[in-house]
């Protein structure tokens, strides 16, 4: 399978990190349930698919490019989809932030100071986990966890109020030095010596 660049400004403003035979793509759109009028979807942006439903949620996480000296803001790189209220752990940690504002596309506010983060850090969103009724947690402490996607989106999306689907691709070649995606996203560990989406044993992440 080939690899093919795009030097233009496409995902998320840098080069076109995908190739993506016209095969290797779900039969069906699926609509996106966690997205607003207005909103663009690019190719590429991880996605957790319901296919009996034929409804999908983005994956969401932040590269953060630079943190202020009150240790509360960040500049993130755009495209993020990150909104107000919302949980992220700090990829590779088990460290949690909550989001406190969002303005324009690439400020974001935390409720509180954290030290840890850092210029380079991803956030990956988190969720509570809902724990069996028969099971309870030994601290108390509520427990959160990513959303895993088994699919990327294959073509751009422009959401309006009428149209909130998206094309989703099950095989091919991503540059895992472009889209920057969380840890909590690979599985390196079923195939040794390479890296796949964790929900999806066709896309392929290499280093170019």
């Amino acid at each position: 399978m080939a690899l093919f660049q795009n030097l233009g400004k496409d995902f998320r403003g840098y080069m076109n990190p995908f190739w993506i035979e016209p095969a290797k793509r779900d039969v069906m759109g699926y609509k996106l349930t966690n997205v607003s009028a207005g909103d663009v979807v690019p190719a590429g942006t991880p996605i957790k698919t319901d296919e009996a439903a034929k409804t999908a949620e983005i994956c969401k996480y932040a590269v953060v490019e630079a943190k202020a000296t009150d240790n509360k803001t960040l500049t993130a790189r755009e495209g993020h989809f990150v909104k107000a209220g919302e949980k992220y752990m700090i990829s590779g940690t088990s460290t949690i932030v909550t989001i406190a504002s969002v303005s324009g596309d690439d400020t974001i506010v935390l409720t509180a100071q954290n030290n840890d983060l850092k210029a380079g850090d991803v956030l990956v969103e988190v969720k509570l986990v809902e724990a069996e009724s028969s099971e309870s947690s030994a601290s108390g402490a509520d427990e959160y966890a990513p959303v895993y996607p088994n699919r990327i989106v294959c073509a751009k999306a422009d959401i309006d109020e009428l149209d909130k689907t998206c094309s989703a691709a099950h095989s091919g070649v991503v540059l895992a030095n472009v889209v920057n995606y969380p840890v909590e996203y690979l599985n390196s560990t079923t195939f040794p010596g390479s890296t796949y989406l964790v929900g999806c044993a066709g896309l392929l992440f290499t280093i170019q």
